[in-house]
């Protein structure tokens, strides 16, 4: 099993590792700090270095419990030590976008009572689809934007907390989170991940987030349209 560091740490920047298994195209590492593609996140890119040859990691998915790094190049052998480095700009990005997507989500579900179906979390424009919501026309959209920025400007504190299963449960619950997510975690994990945005937001939540709301800037929001009955998806940016 592959330990990830991103879980506890997601300003960790470069790490060093061992290769545990290799693939025509992959390799498994022992620990990574490389975020693999997952709850609508994604990838992290980088590279790789044995101290004499560096090879890019193109992509990074968990296939069949493995968390295998897609590699531009010859994959390095069974044993062998590595030094990985992100692409911290990708990253740091996807930390930013991702945030702003749970206060986005948290402030449509107190003022609209919308749920959030799902997520695209990706450098550039980032993507998340509500229901309810039959439209979002041009005032409601003007209005949403600057209540998340209002949001944002508070400077909230993040802070991601490990619970026990049915300690967690309790906790999101009493908070208003979506009973729907927590009843798609295996019965089997026994530990979550919780997100917590100041006063304002909590969440079971795997992917990557910065420390403070203030390091996100404003949001933009852009396009939305249909995408199934009663689902609106909805497009936005990050600006400074």
């Amino acid at each position: 099993m592959t330990e990830l560091l991103h879980m506890k740490d997601n300003y960790l920047q470069q790490f060093d590792c061992r290769v545990d298994a290799v693939g025509n195209d992959y390799v498994v590492l022992n620990r990574t700090a490389f975020y693999p593609e997952g709850g609508g996140q994604t990838s992290d890119k980088g590279t790789l270095t044995d101290g004499s040859r560096t090879v890019k990691v193109i992509e990074v998915k968990k296939v069949q419990g493995q968390i295998q790094h897609r590699i531009d190049g010859t994959p390095f052998e069974k044993g062998v030590e590595l030094h990985g480095e992100l692409d911290w700009a990708r990253r740091y990005e996807n930390m930013r976008f991702h945030t702003c997507q749970h206060v986005l989500s948290r402030y449509l579900q107190i003022n609209y009572n919308v749920e959030t179906k799902g997520n695209n979390i990706k450098p550039g424009e980032s993507r998340a689809d509500y229901t309810p919501l039959e439209s979002f026309d041009d005032e409601m959209k003007r209005t949403v934007e600057a209540g998340v920025n209002e949001i944002l400007d508070q400077n909230l504190s993040v802070e991601i907390r490990f619970m026990p299963r049915e300690e967690a449960i309790s906790f999101l619950t009493e908070r208003n989170y979506q009973t729907r997510y927590l009843e798609m975690v295996p019965k089997s994990v026994k530990e979550f991940r919780v997100l917590i945005i100041g006063d304002y937001d909590v969440a079971s939540c795997a992917g990557t987030h910065v420390k403070n709301t203030s390091e996100i800037g404003h949001i933009q929001i852009g396009k939305s349209k249909n995408v199934g009955a009663g689902v609106r998806r909805i497009y936005f940016r990050l600006i400074h």
